[in-house]
């Protein structure tokens, strides 16, 4: 008796809520690594006595790479399972920041730091965002959201520990303490169970019910020829009232014909059960290798997906999502500096750091919840969440006091957390929930580029200019172009339907 495999996989059960507390933590410890980059950014200079704009190209590219492998993560992942791919990163980003605490030279810093870091965050970060899609269907929005808030919660939490650690141990002490921290992505990356362990117990499960049926169908069957007596010689004993008293020749043979019809008939009904198992057996076969092949196409198909390329829709999508994630990454990365611009001490930006990542939190978490219950669609909330971030970051520049900084750093975190937040539910929606995986792996690609460059921009501004707020304003006029792209996506829709 078959039982169909979506009834073995827990899709919103309770195992679903066991993934995305690993995929938090995965989020909370990659995101949040990458984000404490600000803090870290006075003692490199004083280490390296490099300028701003060298030093920020090693986050640039730790920053690209946590980004860009995303479809070369998502593929692995298709091809190895997801915790194996998850687990190898992490121990790649434990390898970078130990590394990285002993390097004295600026250019193995960029090795260490940047290059190993840095594809060790992408193996981990492409895979644990498009997890949750797997296991949650109808609470996709609120496990999206909630998944998106780990984020939030290290951005909050990490900032505050590496100011105590870089207070306490050094920067070398601080990135081998950090280096340990991050081996608790592997720990995570235990509890992603594959699909495929839901599929083996149905198949065990399956085999064990087909075996039981055949032995009971094989024993009845032989049972009913051989009746209730039959020894374990297989020899027919027929009933003492049936046998007649005389010892005859013909009765004689005729037991023995009676005794070979038997067993030629257990041994036909051997031999079918046989056939049956072997046809069985053949066809699993064959089944497998056809899915075998089945499996490589979409794994080719998982790569390189030219439809979706050319989808006007997914074009407007990566050009929004590469806009809004450059202006996000400006505030993490930068807020430190503008801090220290403006006369605050160091603990007083790491403490702005923080309140950006605690309201960074609240803001993925709740996008999930506000989007169920006022937003039909999640773009209108990503629209209305990226044009308040704009103008927070300009309000920014002109605030000189720490209390009304610090008030304004927390709505700039509640706006960037919706926005980003509210991106994995808005791609969904727009281009379906079973190109998730693709389509996220294709954007967060195009993404990477802003964080490649979006450090060295800004850097470069700041050593032309003298000051930090001429790369906020730059960010606010990013997310204002990303708004005005992303509300021609209806209008886009309608022309692609008269076509």
């Amino acid at each position: 008796m078959s039982r169909p495999l979506a009834n073995a996989l827990p899709v919103d059960g309770a195992w679903a809520w066991v993934v995305l507390l690993g995929t938090f933590g995965n989020m909370a410890l990659v995101v949040g690594t990458l984000k404490c980059f600000g803090v870290l950014l006075v003692e490199l200079s004083h280490r390296y006595r490099a300028p701003a704009s060298l030093l920020v190209s090693s986050q640039s590219l730790c920053g690209w790479l946590h980004l860009g492998l995303a479809p070369f993560a998502n593929y692995l992942s298709t091809r190895f399972g997801h915790r194996r791919v998850v687990f190898a990163g992490g121990i790649l980003a434990m390898v970078g920041l130990v590394s990285s605490s002993f390097v004295r030279h600026i250019e193995w810093f960029f090795v260490t730091y940047g290059l190993i870091t840095g594809t060790g965050l992408g193996l981990i970060l492409g895979p644990t965002m498009v997890f949750p899609g797997i296991y949650f269907n109808k609470k996709l929005r609120l496990a999206l959201g909630l998944n998106a808030a780990g984020s939030g919660l290290g951005s909050f939490v990490l900032p505050n520990l590496m100011r105590l650690l870089l207070d306490t141990y050094g920067l070398s002490g601080c990135l081998l303490v950090m280096g340990g921290i991050m081996l608790h992505t592997c720990l995570f990356a235990l509890l992603l169970r594959p699909p495929s362990f839901w599929r083996c117990s149905l198949h065990i499960t399956k085999d064990s019910e087909d075996k039981t049926e055949i032995r009971e169908e094989k024993e009845g069957l032989l049972s009913h020829q051989r009746g209730p007596d039959k020894a374990n010689t297989g020899i027919t004993h027929i009933p003492e009232m049936a046998l007649p008293r005389t010892r005859s020749l013909p009765s004689l043979a005729a037991i023995r014909l009676t005794e070979n019809v038997c067993s030629k008939s257990e041994n036909n009904i051997l031999f079918s059960i046989i056939n049956s198992s072997s046809d069985l057996m053949l066809s699993s076969h064959t089944n497998r290798s056809e899915s075998q092949k089945h499996n490589e196409s979409s794994l080719k198909e998982s790569l390189v997906n030219i439809a979706m390329l050319k989808n006007p829709v997914f074009i407007l999508l990566s050009v929004g999502s590469f806009l809004g994630i450059f202006g996000h990454h400006l505030i993490f990365n930068f807020v430190p500096p503008l801090a220290e611009e403006f006369g605050f001490t160091d603990s007083q930006g790491a403490l702005c750091v923080s309140i950006v990542g605690l309201a960074d939190f609240f803001g993925r978490g709740g996008n999930g919840m506000i989007g169920n219950l006022c937003f039909r669609e999640m773009r209108n909330l990503y629209i209305i969440s990226v044009v308040l971030f704009s103008c927070f970051t300009v309000v920014i520049t002109f605030m000189r006091t720490f209390v009304v900084f610090i008030f304004i750093c927390g709505l700039l975190g509640l706006s960037t957390g919706g926005y980003i937040g509210a991106q994995l539910a808005m791609v969904a929606e727009e281009l379906g929930r079973d190109n998730l995986s693709t389509a996220w792996g294709y954007i967060a690609f195009v993404s990477s580029f802003s964080i490649l460059i979006n450090p060295v921009i800004s850097g470069a501004i700041r050593d032309y200019t003298g000051s930090w707020t001429n790369s906020f304003t730059m960010a606010a006029v990013c997310g204002f172009v990303s708004a005005s792209i992303l509300v021609s996506i209806p209008r886009i829709r309608r022309c692609m339907s008269k076509k």
